[in-house]
């Protein structure tokens, strides 16, 4: 309202203009949000002033071009400690992947590698390749439970969490649960906050009886150590593509203006 009153009286092109100048001091400013609102506010209200759109049409482009340096910049920095902190942390973890049938490999705690634990029913953490985490909640028995879920609970706390199941048969009935991304971070998370804790596992299935065991500390331990890569490699993952697009919409423009 009071941009509208600022401009009564005065031409539809000399209007147009006010906002036009008032979206470059605001850059200047490094105001870059309100600057957007003068510009919009110039092909909103005055539809037919081309010479002052493409003016404002210029000056947005500016600011993409310096919100992008900025993104560039401030990514960057935050990065780059992060990386060798990601690698420090990979030497606990072993890199397992059959190339047969996986696509991406996986980075497994030590005491978590799948072959050491094909008869029990256990939790199993790990960090893809691709920066993804996961959770499987193992099952094995005589009978088949046809898991659906698997609830955590710690003293007086306790989380549920759905995910897909994959179930066969080998001298026993073997089910995995698998949860992905944020719903694993959240039970990593659970564990990491409960440390010191007794924490009870329950697979849940259509057979009610389902499966129930408690975590060892060797368990809590490499859950925990998993959880931390999992939260870097997902901070890393946001940050590289983010960096990756800044960087394209500066090389776009770069290369618009040779």
């Amino acid at each position: 309202m009071l941009g509208l009153s600022a401009c009564t009286g005065l031409s539809p092109e000399r209007a147009a203009q006010t906002y036009v100048d008032r979206a470059a001091e605001l850059v200047e400013q490094h105001r870059y949000e309100a600057a957007l609102q003068q510009i919009d506010s110039v092909h909103t209200l005055y539809p037919k002033q081309v010479a002052q759109r493409r003016q404002a049409k210029a000056l947005k482009d500016s600011i993409v071009y310096l919100q992008a340096q900025q993104t560039l910049y401030y990514s960057d920095s935050i990065l780059k400690p992060l990386l060798p902190e990601a690698d420090k942390l990979l030497k606990e973890f072993r890199f397992e992947k059959n190339d047969n049938y996986e696509d991406h490999g996986n980075y497994v705690y030590r005491t978590l590698q799948t072959g050491w634990n094909t008869n029990r029913c256990f939790l199993q953490a790990y960090v893809s390749d691709d920066r993804k985490t996961l959770l499987k909640s193992y099952y094995y028995g005589a009978k088949p439970l046809h898991q659906t879920a698997v609830a955590l609970q710690a003293g007086e706390q306790e989380i549920e969490l759905q995910g897909r199941n994959h179930a066969f048969e080998v001298e026993g009935w073997h089910e995995i649960l698998t949860l992905e991304d944020e719903q694993a971070l959240e039970v990593l998370n659970f564990i990491s906050s409960h440390m010191g804790e007794r924490i009870r596992v329950a697979a849940k299935g259509q057979n009610k009886a389902g499966a129930v065991y408690y975590l060892s500390d060797n368990e809590k331990q490499a859950l925990d150590q998993t959880y931390r890569l999992g939260l870097l490699m997902r901070d890393i993952n946001q940050l590289e593509q983010q960096i990756a697009l800044a960087s394209q919409r500066i090389e776009h423009f770069e290369t618009k203006a040779k």
